[in-house]
């Protein structure tokens, strides 16, 4: 089964995470807090089903502390690699927290960055990245920016060039 890791898939990236599951990818969802669509949490041995798909595996994650979160994932893992990173972390907290799970990623696994603010920063890290701006942002746009992110995941999973797409969400 390949292995979804989405930062910041609670919020925003939520309806990527769930498009992920739908596809049947294993998907970690990293977060403070246990989203209401996934799992009881890490290192639970059975999985409960939802109509088209599994729920996402929720990971105790604190994103000032990288290394303690690339820990839980990297349990919750249990060897297995990422074979997909959907990241959107605050600029702030985002090298750190791309640098502590960079091990976790399978070789050339593709990267999906998103960003609601230029100008968007070179990736982090050394994976085929494809990058989303999400101009005039808000959280009433959560359609758009839903899509536009899966167009971004598309993109990535074909193996095209990485490449930095702006998307409009008014």
């Amino acid at each position: 089964m390949r292995t979804a890791l989405v930062l910041g898939g609670t919020g925003m990236l939520a309806g990527c995470a769930r498009q992920l599951l739908g596809q049947g990818w294993h998907v970690l969802l990293p977060s403070r807090t246990q989203p209401l669509m996934a799992d009881d949490g890490p290192g639970r041995a059975a999985r409960a089903s939802i109509s088209r798909g599994h729920r996402p595996t929720w990971v105790r994650a604190d994103w000032a502390k990288p290394d303690e979160l690339a820990a839980e994932v990297a349990d919750e893992l249990q060897g297995r690699p990422v074979n997909l990173l959907v990241a959107w972390v605050h600029t702030s907290y985002r090298a750190p927290v791309l640098t502590a799970v960079r091990h976790l990623l399978a070789e050339n696994a593709p990267v999906v960055e998103v960003h609601t603010c230029g100008p968007v920063p070179d990736p982090v890290l050394p994976h085929p990245t494809q990058q989303v701006l999400l101009a005039h942002f808000t959280h009433e746009t959560s359609l758009r920016t839903s899509r536009a992110v899966l167009e971004a995941v598309e993109r990535a999973l074909e193996g095209r060039a990485p490449s930095l797409h702006h998307e409009d969400a008014r």
